[in-house]
């Protein structure tokens, strides 16, 4: 019997062994499995983040893009607008030697000119239709200035230097161009409001 109870508490001490063995050995997996679904998530959250990170780098760089875009067709509509504008301006000179008022223009851009090359002695380039009245103009003034029609203008003069060194270019062209390059900028914050808006 010794023999028996020797078998049956090897048995029951192999039993016993091989229970923590096998809790051992679930406690182990359990283990290996939080750890593993920890890793899961961290690496599922990593790359969660990084996919919120690249879409939200992605919507800003398309917005910017969108906007540059934007601004691209609206500065483009503005700088058409401002030349039609410009254009409207030169047809509406272009009848001014028939105006009543040209006369005084005149006037006054001679003796813008005369201003500007004073001390020198002074050649008026004129557009042969201004023939008479700058004739007159220089009369009622009271200078002594040559004058050549050798010019095509709408209105207005050029006065040189006898030497040719120093213009002053007088022409309504001229000084309309002198404007826009001037005022292209205020012109279109004034109508349109401003150019990054």
């Amino acid at each position: 019997m010794a023999y028996e109870d020797l078998i049956k508490s090897i048995e029951s001490t192999a039993e016993e062994r091989k229970l923590e063995v096998i809790q051992s050995a679930e406690r182990e997996v359990e283990a290996i499995i939080r750890e593993a679904e920890t890793e899961s998530s961290a690496i599922h959250a990593h790359y969660l983040e990084k996919a919120k990170r690249d879409l939200i780098l992605e919507s800003n760089r398309q917005k910017f893009l969108a906007k540059q875009e934007m601004k691209t067709e609206i500065n483009a509509v503005r700088q058409k607008l401002i030349d039609e504008a410009f254009s409207l301006g030169t047809k509406a000179i272009s009848g001014i030697r028939s105006d009543s008022s040209y006369p005084a223009l005149f006037e006054q851009l001679v003796r813008e000119v005369i201003t500007a090359l004073a001390g020198e002695k002074i050649i008026l380039h004129i557009n042969p239709a201004d023939s008479v009245i700058c004739k007159d103009t220089i009369k009622k003034i009271g200078v002594d200035c040559e004058i050549v029609q050798d010019i095509t203008t709408t209105g207005g003069l050029a006065g040189t230097s006898e030497d040719g060194k120093i213009r002053a270019d007088n022409t309504l062209e001229c000084r309309l161009e002198k404007i826009k390059n001037l005022s292209t900028l205020e012109i279109t914050n004034l109508i349109l409001g401003d150019p990054d808006g």
